[in-house]
């Protein structure tokens, strides 16, 4: 999201964001638009559901190959219920959503912390996880610590 132009509308008298020919693998892309994602709560919510509810759409990355981007959903119970911390470690770039909650971006190569604090009040007994992987990765697996991580111990 670029909201830039809503804070300093010129910077020396350049426009910022996309206003030229766009390509992918040059290719000059043609007849496309960007538009905006609705990641409130209820629409991750939605995402999630309707994801679990249909299993043969999710096909879990082999371990060790690098994926492509993608959106990954997955399920863990808690017990006992309290505050934990999700590894970003094998993760590359994204954002995590648990039960809905957006808790946050992770970057675990440019840091400077690894985990992203998933706080007592949005763990239940059974929980759905959601990453938005914006790189690919190796990982097929989430994990949850008790201690936060800053990746340098």
């Amino acid at each position: 999201m670029n909201h830039s132009r809503a804070i300093q509308p010129f910077k020396n008298r350049m426009e910022l964001g996309l206003h030229d020919k766009v390509a992918l693998d040059n290719t000059l892309l043609q007849n496309w638009y960007a538009c905006g994602i609705n990641l409130t709560k209820a629409a991750v919510d939605s995402l999630t559901t309707s994801f679990l509810n249909n299993p043969e759409v999710i096909q879990p990355e082999v371990a060790g190959t690098l994926s492509a981007p993608g959106v990954y959903i997955g399920q863990f119970t808690a017990n006992p219920i309290q505050d934990t911390f999700f590894n970003s470690t094998g993760w590359t770039k994204g954002q995590l959503f648990v039960n809905g909650y957006n808790l946050g971006r992770y970057w675990p190569v440019a840091g400077p912390q690894t985990t992203l604090y998933v706080p007592k009040p949005y763990i239940q007994e059974a929980n759905t996880v959601l990453l938005i992987e914006l790189v690919g990765t190796t990982q097929n697996t989430v994990s949850f610590i008790n201690m936060p991580s800053t990746g340098f111990e």
